[in-house]
Parts: structure tokens; C-alpha cells; sequence
């Protein structure tokens, strides 16, 4: 609650400057619209995260798993993020088979996976890539998200996916730090597991699994 709490002060004290300056004249309702429809948006997202943690630390996630081939979640996931790698100059690579199925429920993973996917892109240099890698194994299929940026210290690796736990590598500074503890609650909901590590050849790689379809 202290750092939830932490996190929705500050927009509402920059709403709130906003409008007394509004209020005493000092500024015309047009020069703050776009600001506060910021705000706005930013409150409603940690308010929606908090909901959403909240539901999972309560077990009362409401899943619709079906079987179904992960191919067109990532290539859903890969269009979102394609203007932003773009301008980045990153090159995004998406590397599944057609055929691979898995038990899940789409809208959840595809969140899950398009936030690895933002978090990756974020910290790649220009000129680097990420790429979105399924993997059939035994009983399993597992997602990868690897990027060529500079990689994930210890203390990333140990605690990224902790709630409001941020650093200059694993967060995004435009979030409130719940993004990667909702996509493990989600993941771990449909029966599945996350972990993140280093890649042999540089950058971080970020992976999760589910049930085999």
C-alpha cells in the first residue's frame, strides 16, 4: 500500500498544480488539456494493475483456457511494438511454428508477452533486436523474448519480477513497476512458470511456458 500509494501521489500532485494554475489564471485550459489527459491515463493503468494483482493474490482470476496455436498471438504482439522498433531501429524477429498449440488463455499471454516484448525493446540499443522464439518441449511449449542489449545484473535477475521493484534494465521509469509481477501472476495462473537470464552471446532473454496443447 506504501508504494502503490507512493506511485499515485505523484500524478495526482502534478494534476493538481495543474489546475490551480488554471484556477488563478495562470495558464489557458488548452495549454494543460493534453497533460491531464496524461495524468488521467496514468492513474487509470496503476489502478487497473493494482486490480488485476489483486484478483490474482486472491485466486479469483476469471481464465478462459482453451487450446489454441500461439502463431498469431506473437505476430499480434510483434505488429503492436512495430512502429516504436522502427523508430528505435531495432529489428523485431519472430521465430514459431504454425503448428505449435498450447492450453492458455490468448487475451492474458498475449499481455504477458507483449510486455517482455516492450521491456526488451526499451533496452536495446539501435541496431539491435528482439526476437520472440516457441520451443515445443515434452509436456510444455516455452516463450522466449530475447533482446542484444546490455543484459540483466544479479540482483535484475533475482528480483525483476517483484512487485514495484524497478531498475534502469528490467522497468520501464513509465511504470509503476507492477508489469512483470502481473505477467508472472498470469503466467503461474494458467499453470505455467517465468524466469529471466542472460543470453550466451549478450543481451537478456526472458522465458515462460505453458501447458502443451
Amino acid at each position: 500500500m506504501a508504494w502503490s500509494s507512493h506511485d499515485l501521489r505523484t500524478p495526482l500532485a502534478n494534476m493538481q498544480a495543474m489546475l490551480e494554475a488554471l484556477e488563478d489564471g495562470l495558464a489557458e485550459p488548452g495549454d494543460y488539456l493534453p497533460a491531464l489527459r496524461e495524468q488521467v491515463g496514468v492513474l487509470t493503468l496503476l489502478v487497473d494493475d493494482l486490480f488485476e494483482l489483486a484478483r490474482i493474490d486472491a485466486g479469483v482470476l476469471t481464465l478462459e483456457l482453451r487450446i489454441a496455436p500461439l502463431a498469431s498471438v506473437v505476430d499480434s504482439c510483434l505488429r503492436g511494438v512495430e512502429a516504436e522498433a522502427r523508430q528505435r531501429q531495432v529489428t523485431l524477429v519472430g521465430d514459431v511454428d504454425d503448428e505449435v498449440t498450447a492450453l492458455f488463455a490468448p487475451e492474458k499471454v498475449e499481455r504477458v508477452l507483449l510486455n517482455l516484448i516492450t521491456n526488451a525493446l526499451r533496452h536495446t540499443p539501435s541496431d539491435g533486436s528482439v526476437a520472440v522464439r516457441v520451443e515445443s518441449l515434452a509436456n510444455e511449449v516455452q516463450i522466449s523474448v530475447e533482446d542484444t542489449g546490455e543484459g540483466l545484473g544479479e540482483d535484475a535477475q533475482a528480483r525483476m519480477f517483484e512487485r514495484f521493484w524497478r531498475s534502469d534494465r528490467a522497468r520501464s521509469s513509465r511504470g509503476a513497476g507492477l508489469g512483470l509481477a502481473i505477467a508472472r501472476g498470469l503466467v503461474e495462473a494458467q499453470g505455467g512458470r517465468i524466469w529471466a537470464e542472460n543470453r550466451p552471446g549478450g543481451g537478456a532473454r526472458v522465458s515462460f511456458t505453458l501447458p502443451a496443447g
